[in-house]
């Protein structure tokens, strides 16, 4: 681990890590930075089955405020669309009129237009996620040169 924490110390720039125990946290800063910018997250562990071997594991994606955010979206206007498309849909099974039973199908078009801002987002972050891929894939390079 003190070979990977040195060659880290290395890291471009615009690449900030940062370890704690054997988990690693790898941003976009400076002014390459912006909304849709990845974070990558990856532990390295000894292999149990094979001793002599490391496995690491992780995860790419948006920070965790994108997330936050999203989640946010899509649990409110699920909720709220659900809630009052019933209060639509009672009334129109009562016999009286009601535009409110359209609020299901209109939180269905937001959900999908927060679904296509997130794709729109992954394309403006990928070169960024291919420079923190790239970032690793080196590094692992450089510490089996080491070994």
């Amino acid at each position: 681990m003190t070979i990977v924490k040195a060659l880290l110390a290395e890291a471009p720039e615009n690449v900030r890590a940062g370890v704690k125990g054997n988990h690693i946290t790898l941003d976009i800063v400076g002014e390459d930075v912006h909304f849709w910018s990845p974070q990558l997250n990856f532990r390295i562990e000894p292999n149990e089955e094979v001793p002599e071997e490391t496995t690491i594991a992780g995860l790419i994606g948006p920070r965790p405020n994108v997330w936050t955010l999203f989640m946010f979206v899509y649990f409110s206007v699920g909720i709220a669309g659900l809630f009052i498309s019933t209060c639509g849909a009672s009334r129109y099974l009562m016999g009286e009129f009601s535009y409110a039973i359209w609020a299901l199908p209109l939180a269905g078009l937001f959900m999908l237009t927060a679904y296509q801002a997130g794709k729109f987002g992954e394309r403006l972050g990928a070169d960024q996620v291919e420079l923190l891929k790239q970032f690793v894939r080196d590094t692992i390079r450089e510490t089996e040169k080491g070994k």
